[in-house]
């Protein structure tokens, strides 16, 4: 399916926060115990400030997903690390979407001089880990029973993919 990625903008509110929400209510994707109000979106806005943001739109203008890097930690000297976080609607994945937004943000975060892009995701999300490692991504780092939600403790798993 042809998407095309368009920066945050208002307009996309409602569909990025409903898009999380579905991950939210349906499994460990999302963090949140419970699904987030709608004012959510600004809080995205603001992580992402001078960082790459966008929406994976259809032909007909539907929101298929989005993605966006932030800082990973906000001193200085971790100027070169960012974090990722993307989602698609569930009638969107497995078609090459979430690959698309994956190598436009890592190839804007190279111009932008990151060069160590970040990944946290819950031990059940297994495609996710598998996706991730399909795109050079390595396993550095795992967090026992850090996360709690839905009454059960996982392990967050963290990987890295290092640029140029």
């Amino acid at each position: 399916m042809e998407v095309i990625l368009a920066p945050f903008e208002e307009k996309h509110r409602k569909s990025v926060i409903d898009i999380f929400n579905h991950y939210v209510r349906e499994g460990f994707a999302a963090y949140p115990e419970n699904p987030l109000p709608y004012e959510a979106f600004d809080l995205f806005r603001k992580l992402t400030a001078g960082y790459p943001a966008y929406v994976a739109e259809t032909g007909d203008g539907a929101v298929a997903g989005f993605g966006f890097l932030h800082a990973h930690n906000p001193m200085p000297t971790f100027a070169h690390v960012a974090e990722l976080s993307y989602f698609l609607a569930p009638e969107f994945c497995r078609m090459g979407i979430g690959s698309k937004i994956l190598e436009r943000l890592l190839s804007e975060a190279g111009s932008r001089g990151i060069t160590n892009v970040l990944a946290s995701i819950s031990a059940p999300n297994e495609p996710s880990i598998a996706f991730h490692a399909r795109h050079g991504f390595v396993e550095c780092g795992r967090f026992r029973s850090v996360l709690r939600k839905k009454g059960t403790e996982v392990d967050v798993v963290w990987m890295q993919k290092m640029l140029g």
